[in-house]
């Protein structure tokens, strides 16, 4: 019988204890060492079997350790909000914070329109200009507009004049009369532009006022009692809608007249206020 050989000797020897003790895994918080560097063998000089380096290895359950049990990690704190600023603010341009409906019209159209029509209107009116008389009267006209705020108008009035209380003293006391003339008729004609429009919604109407402030200017002659000469008036007036087709207007006139008194040519100022109603064609 052939004699067991030195190397199956060497390798009968190194797996002996691995296999007898049972392999244990090394505790958790202990370093895992490092596998065993791999033993070489070489067979004796002169051995009849052929020298192969045979690589001896511990068990796979010895060399294989257990993972090491971590410690739990801190929580982390709570991201900060991120924080966008608009490129307007960042270049110092002021934006809106949202958009604005877009609308095709944003100021009502006009409640009436005045371009390319006329207006028949009457008015009652009283002339104070110091003269010694009352002079009521009433006015009758009209205006055209050949555009929206300028109008070219002609107007006609007539005046029931009578001496005031001082004039009638004096006549029955010294039985003299004032060297004026009656006020009888006024024939003007000038133009009228509106300044602006404007609307008022006044409680318990139901509805807004639709209303123009005006400026006027006129110019003709006047026929009082014996008297025949120039005249002018320049003023404010306010054009009131009631509807859009019949409106009310209210005018406020200085008046400038050459009258001859006494024989000689003098300038009379007075005031001419009117209201009237009237409508457009």
């Amino acid at each position: 019988m052939r004699a067991p050989s030195a190397l199956t000797l060497l390798l009968v020897l190194a797996s002996a204890p691995a296999a007898a003790a049972p392999a244990s895994a090394p505790a958790p918080a202990a370093k895992a060492a490092p596998p065993p560097a791999p033993a070489l063998a070489a067979a004796p000089v002169g051995a009849s079997e052929p020298s192969e380096p045979i690589v001896a290895s511990a068990p796979l359950a010895a060399s294989a350790p257990a993972p090491a049990r971590s410690a739990p990690a801190a929580p982390s704190p709570p991201p900060r909000p991120t924080v966008t600023t608009p490129a307007a603010q960042r270049t110092g341009a002021i934006r809106e914070p949202a958009p604005r409906p877009t609308t095709d019209v944003r100021v009502q159209s006009r409640f009436a329109v005045k371009a390319k029509t006329a207006q028949l209107f009457a008015a009652a009116e009283y002339l104070s200009r110091g003269d010694f008389y009352n002079s009521p009267g009433a006015r009758v006209g009209a205006t055209y507009y050949p555009f929206e705020p300028l109008g070219f108008e002609l107007q006609v009035s007539h005046f029931w004049s009578s001496l005031n209380a001082e004039a009638e003293r004096v006549k029955t006391t010294l039985g003299a009369l004032p060297d004026s003339h009656a006020p009888a008729w006024l024939f003007l004609a000038g133009g009228r532009y509106s300044i602006g429009y404007g609307k008022l919604m006044v409680g318990g109407l139901g509805g807004a006022i639709h209303f123009e402030p005006q400026a006027f200017v006129h110019a003709g002659v006047h026929a009082y009692d014996g008297d025949v000469g120039p005249s002018g008036d320049f003023g404010l007036g306010l054009l009131v809608y009631l509807t859009p087709k019949m409106f009310a207007r209210i005018d406020a006139a200085v008046v400038y007249e050459r009258e001859d008194r006494s024989g000689q040519s003098v300038a009379v100022w007075g005031t001419l206020p009117a209201i009237g109603v009237g409508g457009t064609l």
